[in-house]
């Protein structure tokens, strides 16, 4: 054990560094997430942005990547979860299962977790029936596996940010869509005016064919729209579930859960990706003159 220790206070040493706030050079403080993931102190940012006002267009003093300030104000900036989950963890280490007794030796508590039977066992345990096996502090293993989730979950997040992107494309392409159909519907209507007394029947089938289209269109829009956003509060739900497990769940509750979350990540990264969800049908007035 005193040959890692310089290790790991490293690790601590690397923790607390990424926990000081890029403006103030002090840990976070309210933590708040810009769109680009950097963490900053809303007091901070109150004060860096302080000539600016809501919906005004702002640059990340990190990356110098541009966002916009909410609404309602910097104080409905998204709580930057994965800072303030390092620094619970760093404030409050864990190595225990929450003195949850063990059923084979009730007087002893869970604190290891053996990786050969991948089962939490108390020390009783390992001294009679995992002595050659690989068994190591409950505590430690859970935060391996947080990490590992928490790996997890930023995949999810970036899978996000495509689909956020995707919702922005679709209201780009349904305005454009709007426009054609409206060019199109004048263009018909101007050429009909033409030759109106040779192709009347031609001109009305065109225009109803059309307007079924743009009906057909209206009524899918949205629900293309709200699928996108359902598979987002999906994954969004799934990151703060994930998230949420390092924080609020003991060890033991985390490792039980890793491996149902980590399959359910996979599932949402096959089952939502963005090229799989339709676009408008293109549309276009072709003169037969």
């Amino acid at each position: 054990m005193a040959a890692a220790q310089p290790s790991e206070e490293r690790l601590q040493r690397r923790v607390r560094e990424l926990l000081l706030c890029p403006i103030c050079f002090e840990f976070l403080q309210n933590a708040k997430s810009l769109p680009c993931v950097h963490a900053f102190c809303l007091g901070c940012l109150k004060d860096y942005w302080k000539d600016k006002e809501p919906r005004q267009e702002v640059i990340c003093p990190v990356r110098r990547e541009s966002c916009y300030i909410p609404k309602t104000g910097l104080d409905d900036l998204p709580d930057h979860v994965i800072m303030q989950s390092l620094m619970d963890i760093v404030g409050v280490p864990s190595n225990s299962c929450a003195r949850i007794p063990c059923k084979e030796h009730p007087e002893k508590c869970l604190e290891k977790y053996c990786f050969d039977c991948k089962e939490i066992i108390c020390r009783k345990c390992q001294a009679t029936k995992h002595r050659q096996h690989d068994c190591r502090e409950a505590g430690v293993v859970a935060e391996m596996f947080a990490q590992s989730l928490e790996k997890v979950a930023n995949e999810v997040l970036l899978r996000i940010k495509e689909f956020q992107a995707a919702v922005e494309q679709h209201e780009t392409d349904n305005w454009q869509f709007e426009v054609a159909a409206n060019y199109a519907d004048v263009a018909a209507k101007q050429h009909a005016e033409k030759i109106k007394n040779i192709v009347d029947g031609h001109v009305g089938e065109l225009l109803k064919k059309l307007q079924a289209t743009k009906v057909d269109e209206q009524k899918e829009a949205p629900s293309r729209k709200a699928a996108l956003e359902l598979a987002i509060s999906e994954m969004q739900n799934f990151v703060t579930s994930s998230l949420e497990l390092r924080t609020e769940d003991s060890p033991c509750e985390v490792i039980a859960k890793v491996n149902r979350l980590q399959a359910r990540a996979s599932e949402l990264l096959e089952n939502h990706v963005t090229s799989r969800y339709q676009v408008p049908p293109v549309v276009t007035f072709v003169s037969v003159s």
